[in-house]
C-alpha cells in the first residue's frame, strides 16, 4: 500500500507542462505511425517503414531502379511501399497489372494526388482527375492523328537539319560530344515548332533561355529532402515551399508565363493558318458546339468494367487548361525523347554491328527518300532497336494509380486511396520475362519473338486508356532523325563513354554524367 501511495504521489508531483509535452509526443508518433499497420494487418510483406517518413530514406538513398528490383526479389511481385505516411502497394505482376490498368480501370483512373503542384499542374491532361481528364483526354486526341502528324513534318525536317549540321561540325573536329545535350536541343526545336510555331534554335544556343528553364524543372534532386516532406505533412510542403519558391516554382513560371503571352498573341492575330498543338486547341474554342457547355456530370458505363464512372457534359476548353496542356507539351516533349535518343545512339555506338544493320536498312528500303510518317514505318529493325531501348531504358520509371474504392485482385485486397506503385524499370529488367536484361537485343521485338511477350511486361509509355497521349508524336520525331543521321554519320565510343551508365536517382531515367560519343562521318 506505501508503494502505492508513493507512486500517486510520484506522478501527480510532475508537473503539468511535462504530461503535456509526453502526451504531445505520443500523440504525434501514434498520427506519425498508424498508417502503417493496415497493411501489414492485411498481409501485404515489404519493408519496415520508418517513422513518419515511411520507405522514402531508402528510395533517396538507393533511387527507384535499383531499390525496387532489389525489394521484388526479396518480397515478391506484390509488396507494401509506404510514401511517407501515405500507404502504396507496388505490383509487379503482369496479369493484376491488366486488372489495374485496363480490366478495372474505372477504379484506378487517377494518377497519385500526392505530388505537389499548383492549378496549372492540376489541370494537365498528366494529372487530370475522374471526369476532367477524361473530358480533356477526348479534347486533345484528335490533335495526334496520322493527319495532324502528316501537318507536322516539314517542322520536324527543319530541326533535322540543324542536328546534321551540328553533327557535321563535331564529325569534322574530331571532338567528344554530349549527346544529351545534342538531343536536347533537337527536341526543344521539335516541341517549340510543333506545339507553339516558334522557333528557338537551342541546338546553335546551348543557353537557350527555354532550354535552360526546362532542364532546372528537371533538376529534383537539389531540394529532394523537400519534396518527401510533402508525403509527411502537406500543410508543411506548402510553408516551406514559399521560402523555396525560386528553386521550385521559378524555371516553371518562366515558361507558364511564356505560353500565357503565346496564347495572347495567337487570339489577337487571328492567325488559323497555324498547324501546330497551340493552334489546334485554340480551334476547339471557336468550333460550334451543340451540347450544353457546363461542368455538371453525367454517369455512364465504363468500358470492359461494370463500374460507373461520371464525365464531363461536352464544352469547350478554357484559356487556362489550354496553357496547361502547353507545358506539358513543352516538359514531356523535351525530356523524355532527348533521353530516349540518347540512350538508343549509346547502345548503337556499343554495338556496331546493330547500328551497321541498321543502317543497311534504311539504304536498303528507303535510299535517299525523305523521312516521312508512311516510308519511317517500313523499317521493321529500325522499330526493334526502338523498342528494346524503351525496354533497356523506360524514361518513366515507375508510374502511380489511386484505388478510389475498395476492391480485390488475385486474392489481394486493395484499400480505398492506396496508391498502386508500378515498377516499369524492374518489369523490364526481370529476367523472368527478359532473358540477359541488361543485353541490348533488338530480336527480342522480332516479330516471332513478340508472340511469346507476357502481356503488360512491357509498358514504356505506361498502359490502358492512360497510356501516354503523344507517345505518336514522339516516335515519329525519333525514327526521323536517327534515319537521317545514320544515313551520314556513325556513333562510336570514346574515353568518356561510360557503361554501365550512372542513372540518375530520381523519377526520370537520366544519366548523371551525360552521355558522351564520338561522331564519324560514313
Amino acid at each position: 500500500m506505501d508503494h502505492v501511495e508513493t507512486l500517486q504521489s510520484l506522478v501527480f508531483s510532475v508537473p503539468n507542462f511535462i504530461w503535456i509535452a509526453f502526451l504531445s509526443i505520443v500523440a504525434v508518433y501514434i498520427w506519425g505511425t498508424y498508417p502503417y499497420i493496415q497493411l501489414k494487418y492485411l498481409g501485404v510483406p515489404g519493408p519496415k517503414p520508418t517513422p513518419f517518413l515511411g520507405n522514402l530514406p531508402d528510395q533517396k538513398k538507393k533511387g527507384n531502379i535499383q531499390l525496387d528490383i532489389e525489394l521484388i526479389n526479396k518480397y515478391g511481385k506484390v509488396l507494401s511501399f509506404f510514401l511517407g505516411r501515405y500507404p502504396g502497394i507496388i505490383v509487379a505482376d503482369p496479369e493484376m497489372l491488366r486488372h489495374i490498368l485496363v480490366k478495372e480501370f474505372s477504379v484506378f483512373t487517377n494518377r497519385s494526388k500526392l505530388l505537389p503542384g499548383d492549378q496549372i499542374t492540376s489541370l494537365m491532361v498528366l494529372n487530370a482527375r475522374d471526369a476532367h481528364w477524361k473530358f480533356l483526354r477526348t479534347m486533345l486526341t484528335p490533335n495526334f492523328t496520322a493527319k495532324r502528324l502528316r501537318g507536322m513534318i516539314p517542322l520536324i525536317r527543319m530541326a533535322i537539319s540543324n542536328l546534321e549540321k551540328k553533327c557535321e561540325a563535331y564529325a569534322e573536329s574530331g571532338e567528344e560530344v554530349n549527346i544529351t545535350l545534342l538531343f536536347g536541343g533537337y527536341t526543344m526545336d521539335v516541341i517549340a515548332s510543333t506545339s507553339f510555331g516558334i522557333k528557338v534554335d537551342s541546338q546553335n544556343d546551348s543557353e537557350n533561355i527555354f532550354a535552360k528553364n526546362a532542364r532546372k524543372i528537371f533538376q529534383t534532386n537539389r531540394l529532394n529532402i523537400l519534396f518527401m516532406v510533402n508525403y509527411i505533412c502537406s500543410p508543411l510542403f506548402k510553408l516551406m515551399s514559399f521560402f523555396f519558391y525560386n528553386y521550385l516554382y521559378m524555371p516553371r513560371k518562366f515558361l507558364v508565363d511564356f505560353c500565357w503571352l503565346l496564347l495572347g498573341d495567337r487570339k489577337k492575330d487571328n492567325d488559323t493558318e497555324n498547324t501546330d498543338l497551340l493552334q489546334m486547341m485554340i480551334d476547339t474554342q471557336q468550333e460550334p458546339n451543340s451540347s450544353e457547355e457546363t461542368n455538371g456530370t453525367v454517369e455512364t458505363e465504363a468500358e470492359n468494367t461494370n463500374q460507373k464512372m461520371p464525365i464531363l457534359k461536352k464544352r469547350k476548353l478554357t484559356d487556362q487548361e489550354i496553357v496547361a496542356q502547353c507545358l506539358i507539351f513543352f516538359l514531356a516533349g523535351y525530356e523524355t525523347t532527348a533521353s530516349t535518343l540518347s540512350f538508343m545512339v549509346h547502345s548503337l555506338a556499343l554495338n556496331p554491328d546493330i547500328q551497321k544493320k541498321i543502317q543497311d536498312e534504311i539504304k536498303d528500303v528507303l535510299g535517299d527518300e525523305p523521312a516521312d510518317y508512311e516510308n519511317v514505318q517500313k523499317l521493321p529493325y529500325l522499330e526493334q532497336c526502338i523498342s528494346e531501348t524503351l525496354r533497356k531504358y523506360p524514361i518513366i520509371t515507375r508510374i502511380l494509380r489511386e484505388a478510389n474504392r475498395d476492391i480485390t485482385i488475385n486474392n489481394w485486397y486493395f484499400p480505398r486511396q492506396t496508391e498502386v506503385i508500378i515498377p516499369i524499370y524492374a518489369i523490364h529488367h526481370n529476367p523472368e520475362y527478359w532473358p540477359e536484361p541488361e543485353k541490348f537485343d533488338p530480336e527480342r521485338f522480332s516479330p516471332e519473338a513478340q508472340k511469346k511477350h507476357v502481356p503488360f511486361t512491357y509498358l514504356p509509355f505506361g498502359g490502358g486508356p492512360r497510356i501516354c497521349i503523344g507517345l505518336r508524336l514522339a516516335q515519329l520525331e525519333l525514327k526521323m532523325a536517327i534515319i537521317q543521321i545514320l544515313r551520314k554519320f556513325k556513333f562510336v565510343p570514346c574515353e568518356k563513354t561510360e557503361y554501365p551508365i550512372q542513372f540518375r536517382k530520381s523519377s526520370l531515367l537520366g544519366a548523371i554524367n551525360g552521355i558522351t560519343l564520338k561522331i564519324e562521318k560514313l
